[in-house]
């Protein structure tokens, strides 16, 4: 039986829109060290506040999973503890993340709350969320992190939860994996030459593709196969993973500015 997420994966429906999602020219330039700082700062400015509402969104999933009262296996044993489990490494990687991005920040001189090309032409000053930052937040919200603003969260299901937690890190591993392929034999270079001063390279790059990540990547991945799998109504949880799935690969595309390549 084919697995959901190898369902998603090499649907022929949403082939382009995963290409579009993981391989944008933003990606490339990141990859060759050719990304002014400015732009940096602008885009990470926005994954930040995209990482603040993903601790809320685990918040949310973890709400929604109830471990079972009695097991013939011990509690620990079960996939609920195991996604319990796997749902905690999230919350306590996003937190090491949000150090990170602080961290080097500061050592690269890269601001934090740099107001995007969006918000700039909407005359905004302020910092504050753009377009599809904004819709990533109502997403993960959606699912409780805003519970009072949001009276529809309790319609959302666990399975929703874990299908969207799966495609955002799968669709970034990939899209970071993709920019530091760009770099070639250069890759490895020690980044003084580097327009952003070798943030990403040094730093930023090695840590989206690490081994550590992609661990957890795959075990997002068994989770979300073995929950679905669980579930009796199969052509319901397949229909649900898409519309998931599409949505990410939509959003994601736009998540990545547009940019345009320098010149040697």
């Amino acid at each position: 039986m084919v697995s959901i997420t190898h369902h998603l994966l090499h649907n022929a429906e949403t082939a382009q829109l995963y290409r579009n999602a993981t391989q944008s020219n933003y990606l490339r330039l990141a990859g060759q060290g050719k990304l002014p700082k400015d732009d940096l700062s602008k885009w990470l400015s926005q994954d930040r506040l995209y990482a603040q509402a993903y601790t809320r969104f685990i918040g949310g999933l973890i709400s929604r999973l109830h471990l079972p009262m009695s097991s013939q296996r011990g509690t620990v044993d079960t996939l609920e503890w195991r996604v319990l489990a796997m749902l905690q490494g999230a919350l306590e990687g996003i937190m090491t993340e949000l150090q990170f991005f602080e961290k080097t920040a500061r050592e690269y001189d890269l601001d934090l709350q740099a107001c995007s090309a969006c918000s700039s032409s909407q005359g905004a000053t302020d910092f504050r969320p753009d377009d599809v930052t904004k819709r990533y937040i109502d997403l993960f919200d959606s699912f409780g992190g805003e519970a009072k603003k949001n009276a529809g969260a309790q319609h959302k299901s666990l399975i929703q939860g874990l299908v969207l937690l799966w495609a955002t890190e799968k669709v970034y591993l990939d899209a970071w994996t993709y920019a530091k392929e760009q770099g070639g034999a250069d890759a490895i270079a020690n980044g003084d030459d580097d327009l952003d001063g070798g943030a990403l390279r040094r730093h930023f790059i090695p840590n989206w593709t690490s081994d550590e990540f992609k661990r957890f990547v795959k075990e997002i991945q068994e989770c979300v196969d073995a929950c679905a799998a669980a579930y009796s109504a199969e052509d319901e949880v397949e229909k649900i993973a898409m519309e998931v799935w599409r949505d990410v690969l939509v959003l994601e595309e736009s998540f990545w500015p547009s940019v345009k390549s320098r010149k040697e």
